[in-house]
């Protein structure tokens, strides 16, 4: 009786993928959230994580990540197509070896150069990261560092992130413009993309 239960247990227990590790950013990391929009994360050398937001139709956005947190590069896709007008680039006054590594209860202020449809213009980011602790995804934890991200070129507009040391990069989880209320994101699945 105690083997039959045993099988049957076994049997209806349900079978997880394994949970991404630092080895998957080469082919990429693909979260999903509560809505079907999905982002996928790759790694880009030494110092950059490739990303891709996709609402599941035909509407994207692709971006490149200083570090998996900073944004360089940025632009709007429609059918798989780049939308004209929508790419700007982002420059930091430092090689993209010297960025900082969010690390726990630090914060990093910085200047930085931002190149779009519009000209060029000089801004200033803060970048607040908290303690670490842990978040999980669709059954798989790992260590976390919230991150503040505070745009001042834009009425103070700011973003939270989850930056996820193991991974080594960020995700978006909550946007603040001022005076309205914040919007957020929630993800319930992680997972590996296949080759």
């Amino acid at each position: 009786m105690r083997a039959a239960l045993f099988a049957f247990t076994c049997l209806a227990t349900p079978v997880f993928a394994q949970c991404p590790t630092a080895a998957d950013m080469d082919t990429g990391v693909r979260l999903t959230d509560l809505d079907g929009i999905t982002e996928t994360y790759t790694r880009d050398g030494a110092h950059f994580i490739r990303g891709a937001w996709d609402d599941g139709q035909d509407y994207g956005t692709r971006f490149l990540l200083l570090k998996g947190l900073y944004v360089v590069e940025q632009f709007d896709t429609e059918d798989g197509d780049v939308v004209s007008g929508s790419r700007s680039t982002h420059a930091y006054p430092l090689k993209p070896a010297d960025a900082p590594v969010p690390v726990a209860d630090g914060r990093w202020d910085t200047e930085v150069i931002t190149l779009d449809s519009e000209g060029t213009l000089t801004t200033r980011e803060s970048h607040i990261f908290g303690p670490s602790t842990q978040v999980t995804i669709g059954g798989c934890s790992y260590e976390m560092m919230p991150v503040i991200g505070i745009y001042h070129d834009d009425d103070g507009y700011e973003e939270t992130l989850h930056y996820l040391p193991e991974l080594g990069f960020a995700y978006l989880v909550e946007t603040r413009a001022k005076n309205e209320k914040a919007e957020r994101y929630t993800y319930i699945r992680i997972e590996a993309v296949e080759k």
